[in-house]
């Protein structure tokens, strides 16, 4: 069994992915949210500074760099609990099966994915600091500085490992074996519809209720306007031959990866185009998933990434604002040093780890057809009974 049809080991009837979703959501949002949101009513004082600090995710309390950081930080970890324990006891699956194909976790695998985008991260820094040394001001303070590190290596691989294990892992999954059904299609445009209704809700002077209850009733007139006929039809057939491809859910989850980063603050302050660099990197990571039919690589990576980036340089407008070694004073630009790792360091990267894990049948792993593995013992069963009778 591949990567996908992992999701096939355990139950997965689509309540069971809606019940899972709406858990880890309350997980990562809701009750990992209430430590940070407890600290900042602490630091606001009263209702109106804190409501105020709450549209700028209440960075502008001044509460203290680290403290905060891991606040953030709590909330992916909850997240990450209700992700794994609904895998096991909602799907009643292996937490393997949602990291990888293989029949245990190679760490092998995971370690060399975070010393490559390591030892990258930590050469591509210092080169700059050398070319540049002008715009860089060197922020070594002992304390924090270590406590940084600390919070980087115990806490943020769990950040990183909810979003890859969420997008790459579930999602992915989750959306491949979803393709197989004849509804496929109805159903993936039906939301792409009524995510578009929901964005251009204010350019169509609708307010979020009142986008909602349209959503809903168009929904449920498309529910009956659809019927077994269209879902029968040639057409239908048509769609579901289409869209069955591993590449549908690796352009889903890759572009909603990088639309999710959307609201980071590099992102307010360089516009919309950086969003090529967050979509870029899912694309990344989910072909390193798909090639090399596991999540390992792309743990690795993303964990490296973030986590370096913590306590190496920070700015005061990027997401992470930390007491890194040094700040990088510049004013933000967009150039084409920002997508340097989308269309050079990623292409090459590939290109190593294929050599090295000596991956194959690229068409294959990243546009073949998805399909529901043959059960021999379910196959055996029937026959035996068709034999009873």
């Amino acid at each position: 069994m591949n990567y996908i049809q992992q999701a096939y080991k355990g139950q997965y009837k689509w309540y069971y992915w809606l019940i899972t979703i709406v858990l880890v959501f309350f997980g990562w949002q809701i009750l990992g949210a209430i430590p940070l949101l407890i600290v900042a009513f602490l630091e606001a004082g009263d209702l109106e500074t804190f409501t105020a600090a709450g549209a700028d995710n209440f960075m502008t309390l001044g509460i203290n760099k680290n403290l905060f950081l891991f606040l953030m930080l709590f909330t992916f970890v909850v997240g990450l609990i209700f992700l794994l324990i609904s895998v096991k006891f909602i799907h009643k699956r292996s937490i393997t099966s949602l990291v990888t194909s293989r029949k245990k976790i190679d760490w092998k695998r995971f370690f060399t994915g975070f010393l490559t985008w390591g030892t990258l991260a930590v050469a591509f820094s210092f080169i700059g600091i050398y070319l540049e040394p002008e715009i860089y001001t060197f922020n070594f303070n002992a304390k924090p500085f270590f406590i940084l590190v600390a919070i980087s290596i115990l806490i943020l691989p769990l950040q990183t490992s909810l979003e890859e294990l969420l997008f790459r892992g579930y999602f992915m999954q989750g959306i491949g074996i979803s393709m197989v059904s004849k509804r496929f299609p109805f159903y993936f445009l039906l939301i792409l519809l009524n995510i578009a209704l929901f964005v251009l809700r204010n350019f169509l002077g609708l307010n979020s209720f009142t986008a909602l209850i349209t959503i809903l009733g168009i929904s449920i007139l498309q529910s009956f306007l659809f019927t077994n006929t269209f879902f029968n039809s040639n057409f239908n057939y048509f769609l579901v031959k289409f869209f069955n491809s591993k590449l549908t859910p690796l352009i889903i989850t890759s572009v909603c990866f990088g639309l999710l980063h959307g609201a980071n603050p590099e992102v307010q302050k360089l516009g919309s185009v950086l969003l090529i660099f967050y979509i870029g990197t899912g694309f990344f990571y989910g072909i390193s998933t798909l090639m090399d039919e596991g999540t390992e690589l792309a743990l690795g990576l993303h964990a490296a990434n973030n986590m370096f980036a913590a306590f190496l340089v920070t700015t005061d407008w990027m997401v992470f604002q930390t007491d890194a070694l040094y700040i990088d004073t510049s004013e933000p630009s967009v150039s084409f040093e920002m997508f340097f790792p989308v269309f050079i360091l990623y292409p090459l990267l590939l290109f190593f780890f294929s050599k090295k894990y000596k991956w194959t049948n690229w068409k294959e792993k990243l546009t073949g057809k998805i399909e529901k593995p043959f059960n021999l013992e379910e196959n055996y069963r029937i026959l035996d009974d068709l034999g009873t009778k």
